[in-house]
């Protein structure tokens, strides 16, 4: 297919990125995989290298329309960069079909949640929430982005809207400035044993980059109250996805 026509796959992911504060790396490390035939490990650090440029752009395109708590964010990134470059770390050791089936049970039981929980009174204070809370999700999800290769959006937005009482359009910008200091928290221990191929990175990640700033643009549009459900579902699909595939694998070395 080609770097450009990779780059159009990537614009698309960029796009979901931008909108939902999610599914950017999902879409983004097949891509890297399998149409750019990047080695794994590669993969999963150049995802987290482009998630830190692109949540960065998005970041502050979310900010413009004040859809960014910067108190939560700043403090969820300071305790979970260490955790991601710890994650980073550990990554080159740990199964990773059985790593991405964990994770794939917690994005199915998330996506439940957002679709069923009812909706919070607006005007929740994130200065209210306990540190402890803060603290303890903070590392958890900093540690998942970096060993699974991904910004963590998918537990992320579900943290911030159940735990910490958020409006899923705040939630969706705050995720994207904890996604961007993770990220790069877990490029930097994926660095520790893999190269990267710069060219491929830099130009896929204007493609995605942009596409988060088009999927910016398109959820100004959407109200809240529908972008929560519409959220949970696209959970649930590249959740199911992801347990069906794990699944097969697993059944097909059973053989």
């Amino acid at each position: 297919m080609g770097l450009l026509g990779a780059g159009a796959l990537v614009f698309v992911a960029g796009v979901l990125f931008g909108l939902f504060g999610a599914g950017g790396s999902i879409l983004l490390v097949p891509i890297l995989i399998y149409v750019l035939d990047l080695p794994v490990k590669s993969a999963l650090g150049t995802s987290l290298l482009i998630l830190t440029l692109t949540g960065s752009v998005a970041t502050l395109a979310h900010a413009r329309s004040r859809n960014v708590s910067w108190w939560i964010g700043l403090r969820w990134a300071v305790l979970g960069i260490p955790a991601a470059y710890a994650g980073g770390r550990v990554a080159e050791f740990i199964p990773e079909r059985i790593l991405l089936t964990m994770f794939a049970t917690v994005v199915v039981v998330a996506s439940v949640a957002m679709m069923r929980r009812p909706k919070l009174a607006p005007g929740v204070d994130p200065r209210s929430i306990p540190i402890g809370k803060v603290a303890v999700v903070g590392a958890a999800l900093g540690f998942f982005t970096g060993v699974l290769g991904v910004g963590g959006g998918f537990l992320l937005v579900p943290a911030l809207v159940l735990l910490c009482g958020m409006d899923v359009k705040l939630a969706v910008g705050t995720s994207l400035l904890i996604i961007a200091v993770n990220s790069f928290g877990g490029f930097l221990g994926f660095a520790a044993h893999e190269t990267f191929p710069w060219r491929v990175t830099l130009t896929v990640a204007v493609f995605n980059a942009v596409g988060s700033l088009a999927g910016e643009r398109v959820g100004k549009r959407l109200p809240g109250h529908r972008l929560r459900p519409a959220f949970g579902v696209f959970l649930l699909l590249v959740g199911v996805a992801m347990v069906a595939q794990n699944l097969l694998h697993f059944a097909a070395r059973a053989r």
